[in-house]
């Protein structure tokens, strides 16, 4: 049921036309942290798959906490737009997860506007507002409706629809309420919330920070439900598409654009419907432009239509058909004391997955993966240690993807991320690594290395739910395929049968398998038990020691 929320009458919403200054940013943004730490697990208790990486809330408090610690290093009297910027790089820097990484686009979104600002108006929160929305969604490569990016864009519609724009508390309480109607109906825009019977946790987190910011702190009698009694029923086409398999593109094109005031948004847009493997960048006076397409004459025509073009490379890629020249079971070699012409840095769980990655030839590890994403900071402090003239960032985890890509665009350098999902496909994909050449030949070969893996995990349900057609109950051993549930049992042996099952199906030759370490007999158990109901198989067995899964498994 809607009801207004009592506001604390502490915050932004209490104080007209005032300057924007560190203690008043300060203050702001230490009511909304506080009120995204006070709600933390509540937030993490909404994630939608019941495996043990419900990180939403810790993520974006995580966030929020790396932009007051960079206060503490800015001099009281910055104001006006040197103090905006310090908050949109603090935001950047510090920025966790996807759900972190999002927030960052929009404090960064709302402080361009705020920067040339001298005052705190209604007119300048609802720009401010509006501007963080459209920054968030061109932030995104696939928007999807019925996340923390709907929400964020249906309460600044309602900031835009007060009458008083001058009514500072007004506009700000008309904005909260928006965004709590929001998130109650996240469940009929995307299907995976409306199977699982909650609501968006990243909307649900947006919401208790601006009203945490706005009011001096956490609201707790929320003004909706955030579960439902019942999984809601699907409704045909009223749900958002899921995201689009991963295209395959024939020409690499790569080249230096020079011009005056290059618009780097504009260009990655056009761009982005051309190819994949995009990656623009440098400055407004000067970008590397690097992307796989079907079409480089389209691509060339516009960045000639911006500026002059200049070290232009088009290279046919070749399609990797013969088995990888290397197996995990006979790596061990260490890494030459050279550089080389690129390096890596893998985001890694559990000693011996670094070891592992070590092996490989990965020179940086980041500690991070399931409920433990690394923030861009922390990537770019490996980044910079790297002496190769480019790197090559393996997120390793579906929710480090845009925190790697973040880090890419800040980096002096060319820095290039292959968007693995899971610490199987980063070991692939390291296995085809090779110092020697340069990092985007590197990246189109190891993309080839993890084209035909398929991956699978086993972990145990943290609460009950329905994913993916599943009935899940809290304690179950369930089995994922390429991060899709396939399987839940209250018993280890039957959920990795099934799995292994599944991933061998399409004629496996080789099937890896990762123990992890929280319950080591278990998984030793289970995975002594594959390699005798598959003699005929090649099972390479490793102590990977990665917490939450017992198992992880790649095929190929």
């Amino acid at each position: 049921m809607l009801c207004k929320s009592t506001s604390k009458g502490s915050g932004l919403a209490s104080s007209d036309q005032a300057a924007l200054t560190v203690s008043r940013a300060r203050a702001l943004l230490s009511a909304g942290f506080q009120a995204l730490e006070d709600r933390k697990q509540e937030i993490n208790d909404l994630n939608v798959y019941p495996v043990p990486d419900g990180d939403t809330g810790t993520n974006l408090a995580l966030t929020l906490k790396g932009i007051l610690d960079a206060f503490a290093r800015l001099p009281e009297d910055l104001s006006g737009r040197a103090l905006c910027d310090a908050v949109s790089q603090a935001a950047l820097m510090g920025a966790r997860g996807n759900s972190g990484v999002i927030l960052s686009q929009i404090i960064r979104g709302a402080m361009e506007i705020l920067g040339p600002k001298q005052a705190i108006t209604g007119e300048t929160i609802t720009a401010a507002m509006r501007h963080a929305t459209e920054t968030a969604y061109r932030a995104v490569r696939k928007p999807v409706e019925g996340t923390m990016l709907t929400v964020l864009r249906e309460m600044a519609e309602a900031a835009e629809a007060d009458p008083d724009p001058g009514d500072i508390r007004g506009l700000v309480e008309r904005a909260v309420l928006a965004g709590w109607r929001s998130v109650e109906k996240t469940p009929t825009l995307l299907k995976v919330l409306a199977d699982a019977g909650v609501v968006d946790a990243g909307g649900y987190g947006l919401v208790v920070l601006v009203e945490g910011a706005a009011s001096g702190g956490a609201a707790w009698e929320t003004p909706i439900a955030t579960r439902a009694a019942q999984p809601i029923p699907m409704g045909g086409d009223m749900y958002a598409d899921e995201e689009e398999p991963e295209s395959l593109y024939t020409y690499c094109t790569s080249f230096l654009l020079t011009g005056g005031q290059l618009g780097k948004d504009g260009l990655e847009e056009q761009l982005a419907r051309l190819g994949d493997s995009l990656l623009v960048v440098g400055d407004s006076g000067q970008l590397k432009i690097h992307v796989h397409t079907d079409d480089p004459g389209q691509v060339l025509a516009v960045g000639t239509s911006m500026g002059v073009l200049s070290e232009i490379e088009i290279d046919n890629m070749k399609i990797q058909t013969s088995e990888r020249a290397m197996r995990l079971a006979r790596t061990g070699q260490a890494a030459p004391e050279e550089p080389g012409l690129t390096q890596v840095v893998a985001v890694v769980a559990g000693e011996g997955n670094k070891r592992l990655f070590r092996d490989l030839g990965v020179d940086f590890l980041v500690d991070g993966g399931q409920s433990m994403n690394p923030s861009a900071e922390d990537l770019m402090r490996a980044v910079e240690k790297a002496s190769a003239p480019s790197v090559i960032i393996l997120p390793n985890n579906s929710n480090v993807i845009m925190t790697a890509e973040q880090t890419a665009k800040l980096a002096d350098r060319a820095v290039f991320v292959l968007p693995t999902r899971s610490m199987q496909a980063g070991l692939s994909a390291a296995v085809a690594f090779d110092r020697r050449i340069d990092g985007s030949e590197n990246v189109d070969e190891m993309r080839s290395a993890i084209k035909n893996v398929a991956t699978g995990e086993v972990t145990r349900a943290v609460r009950d739910s329905v994913v993916d057609g599943v009935q899940i109950k809290a304690g179950d051993y369930i089995g994922l395929i390429d991060e899709k549930v396939v399987v839940a049992s209250r018993d280890l042996e039957p959920v990795v049968d099934e799995v292994a099952a599944t991933l061998m199906s399409d004629g496996c030759e080789v099937l890896t398998v990762l123990k992890g370490g929280d319950d080591p007999d278990g998984a030793a158990k289970a995975a002594e038990h594959l390699k005798q109901a598959h003699p005929a198989v090649e099972i390479d067995v490793y102590d990977g020691g990665q917490p939450f899964y017992p198992l992880l498994l790649s095929a190929e």
